[in-house]
């Protein structure tokens, strides 16, 4: 059990190529798209056949939650996935857990892999798979140094001054989202193939990155299923 709850910090994570997952629901989820599970920890008269029963403090312990819900499981992190022609949504520095794994989400739904950048806060981190609801398990996450390995058009979100998402005019796009508060970097900014922006009537000066992320892929795969544009 003590192994297990070690798996809250990235280093555990990355030695063993583990990670937690939390609550019947999530992990249900992730089952259904192929994750292996290696143990489970439950309260005593809950959880799957063959999990290890707990008792209240040491499933404080493993969760990762104020409110604890068993069971937590020990799972495998799997091996990067393959982009191929996929349109990718790619973290640049996204530092909040909470933020990158609704990214995750995001692209999971809509059929799109996931990279990440140096920075970036670590998608399989129990927090990131919680916020992801097991996105994780369901597209290809791969980390990358820089997004022009992706080998697709990139496409720079900014505050102000962008085309319309649904005017990006691209095969395959690399959707870069930058950190909540500096944004993308300069340089990738203004070597990127389209600049877009979620503008915005209200008076609110930015949108939060992750709801940035959701328009923006909404008004691109709209656009690919509507070569005219909008509708």
């Amino acid at each position: 059990m003590v192994d297990a709850a070690r798996l809250h910090r990235a280093r555990a994570r990355r030695e063993r190529g583990q990670t937690l997952i939390e609550g019947p629901a999530l992990l249900s989820d992730a089952i259904e798209a192929g994750a292996a599970v290696r143990t489970a920890f439950a309260l005593p008269g809950e959880g799957p056949k063959g999990s290890i029963a707990v008792n209240e403090k040491a499933m404080a312990r493993l969760a990762g939650t104020r409110t604890p819900r068993g069971p937590v499981a020990v799972v495998d992190i799997p091996a990067p996935g393959e982009v191929g022609s996929r349109d990718v949504l790619v973290s640049v520095g996204v530092s909040d857990p909470g933020n990158l794994g609704t990214l995750v989400r995001t692209a999971a739904a809509f059929g799109m892999a996931f990279a990440y950048t140096p920075g970036s806060a670590d998608p399989w981190s129990p927090k990131a798979i919680r916020s992801g609801a097991a996105g994780q398990f369901q597209t290809p996450v791969v980390a990358i140094d820089q997004p022009a390995e992706l080998g697709c058009a990139q496409v720079a979100t900014v505050v102000t001054g962008g085309i319309p998402p649904y005017d990006v005019d691209a095969e395959q796009v690399a959707i870069l989202i930058g950190e909540e508060a500096s944004g993308l970097p300069e340089d990738l900014v203004s070597n990127a193939d389209f600049k877009v922006s979620v503008e915005t009537p209200g008076p609110t000066e930015s949108l939060n990155a992750a709801v940035a992320a959701g328009i923006v892929v909404y008004e691109l795969a709209r656009r690919k299923g509507n070569p005219q544009g909008r509708v």
